[in-house]
């Protein structure tokens, strides 16, 4: 796994991030908020992976976070996730829900849940300097 250097978990990350548009274009809303759960997650665990590695096997953005506050010596990343703790575990909620569940999610849920997708991936880039798109 390490030859490549994590590249691939880049690429599923942005291949998620991608398809979720496509699915939020063809009102398929339940299979976008999955797929921007697992850009955001591959994209962390990538992100992890560039210092330490290898990368947590977990879907918990708690975990994720905490570890990349840690090895990018950031103590902004964790004040970012708290203040955004509510969208963080609405993703996490969506991991399991959109498969298992009932739940449905609406056009303009889905809407605010990409834009504050963009919002991390905007963070990200200013904090540590790592573009995802």
């Amino acid at each position: 796994m390490k030859s490549n250097g994590g590249e691939f978990l880049k690429k599923r990350a942005k291949e998620f991030w991608e398809r979720s548009k496509e699915d939020f274009e063809k009102s398929r809303f339940n299979l976008a908020v999955l797929d921007i759960e697992q850009s955001i997650q591959l994209w962390f665990k990538y992100l992890i992976f560039l210092k330490a590695g290898d990368f947590p096997k977990t879907h918990y953005f708690d975990v994720l976070i905490k570890q990349l506050s840690e090895i990018y010596n950031c103590s902004e990343i964790l004040q970012f996730y708290q203040k955004h703790a509510l969208e963080f575990r609405v993703l996490e909620d969506a991991y399991i829900s959109t498969r298992y569940l009932p739940k449905e999610f609406s056009k303009e849920e889905v809407r605010k849940i990409m834009e504050f997708a963009e919002e991390v991936f905007k963070f990200f880039k200013k904090k540590i300097n790592e573009e995802f798109v």
